[in-house]
């Protein structure tokens, strides 16, 4: 596993073993890939209730995902940068502030899933994964929990190497 500069000012990626891509790169094509897409619908046709056919659910995607990018990159392009508007706690009760937090941005049924190092004066993003979310919890799907876990994986990875802010975080990696 290795974090990797991500194409985005203060967004991270990590980098998982044995994978061509970096996760934001990975989700970010699987989402505009007509032929993923058609397999991931097809799999996960009970999960669109009926509201959308494959076809449309594939074409909803690719037109979510432009948004998605385009907010991403503005919102990181402002100076300074408003990465955590965003980005918002992975759960929606949690309010304490805690090291390494948990993160997800949202766009429809796109979800991108990172963890916060943050200190008084900067804020940076490592991005663990992202998923299509179609059902009400991670957990509800075998992708979902895949998800879930890896964050926890990385959470754990970034703290077993001492990293607590962001200073620590340019210290270990770069």
């Amino acid at each position: 596993m290795k974090i990797v500069v991500t194409f985005v000012p203060d967004l991270y990626a990590f980098h998982l073993p044995n994978l061509e891509f970096d996760e934001l790169e990975r989700v970010l094509d699987e989402w505009e890939d007509p032929l993923f897409l058609f397999e991931f619908f097809s799999d996960n046709e009970a999960d669109l209730n009926g509201e959308y056919t494959i076809e449309e659910a594939i074409e909803k995607t690719r037109n979510e995902v432009k948004k998605f990018r385009k907010r991403m990159l503005d919102l990181a392009s402002a100076t300074p940068s408003r990465l955590n508007e965003f980005f918002q706690n992975l759960h929606n009760q949690e309010y304490k502030q805690t090291i390494l937090p948990k993160q997800k941005a949202r766009q429809n049924w796109l979800r991108l899933y990172a963890l916060k190092i943050i200190d008084e004066n900067k804020t940076f993003y490592v991005i663990t994964g992202g998923m299509i979310k179609l059902t009400g919890l991670m957990e509800d799907r075998p992708h979902g929990a895949y998800e879930r876990n890896k964050i926890n994986q990385c959470s754990d990875y970034l703290k077993d190497y001492g990293v607590y802010d962001t200073d620590s975080f340019i210290e270990i990696f770069f």
